[in-house]
């Protein structure tokens, strides 16, 4: 197995102020990911995720590991990814059970979804495409006074497929990796 590239260093040579860690921590990693440090000491690299994906929304990242670009379209939760990782960085235990695909897509990752104040229809434009795109209607539009249509999040109902991201004509849609706060005993 490759020793992992030391991350730190290397945005600290490129120039970046961020740390490894926190830079990792915004990266959308594949579907079922194990845990940042897990996956970067257990993925290969080898990119049959990324070969395996028929979205086609799993490219190289920073250190040559594999993340998810929802520009390019969105996760239909196939399970793909999973069944050709050999090194155990994405959790195959959900291969073996017997789940429905709600289940499923829900402990595919832990994101959140924004809408920037750029939106459209923030701006008084009628645009409503991420709401339309999205099958769980997680983002809904609500008519407010003035004729603005705003949109509201509900996050539980967001499965984190990445829909309403590439649909967005001025992207304003953001998706990112919930930050976890840790516990301090």
């Amino acid at each position: 197995m490759l020793a992992s590239p030391d991350l730190s260093r290397r945005f600290f040579l490129r120039g970046k102020v961020t740390t490894a860690s926190k830079a990792n921590s915004l990266v959308i990693r594949p579907p079922w990911a194990q845990s940042e440090s897990f996956f970067v000491e257990a993925c290969s690299r080898c990119d049959d995720c990324i070969s395996a994906c028929p979205q086609s929304i799993i490219i190289r990242g920073v250190g040559g590991f594999p993340k998810i670009s929802f520009k390019l379209g969105e996760c239909t939760f196939c399970m793909e990814c999973i069944k050709v990782c050999k090194t155990g960085a994405l959790d195959a235990t959900l291969l073996n059970k017997k789940i429905n695909q709600k289940k499923i897509e829900q402990v595919a990752w832990n994101l959140d979804i924004s809408i920037h104040s750029k939106c459209l229809s923030l701006n008084a434009v009628v645009c409503r495409a991420c709401g339309d795109n999205c099958e769980t209607q997680a983002i809904q539009f609500k008519l407010k006074l003035g004729g603005i249509s705003e949109p509201l999040i509900t996050q539980n109902d967001c499965t984190g497929c990445g829909a309403c991201v590439a649909v967005c004509p001025i992207d304003a849609v953001s998706i990112k990796p919930k930050l976890t706060k840790s516990i301090v005993t």
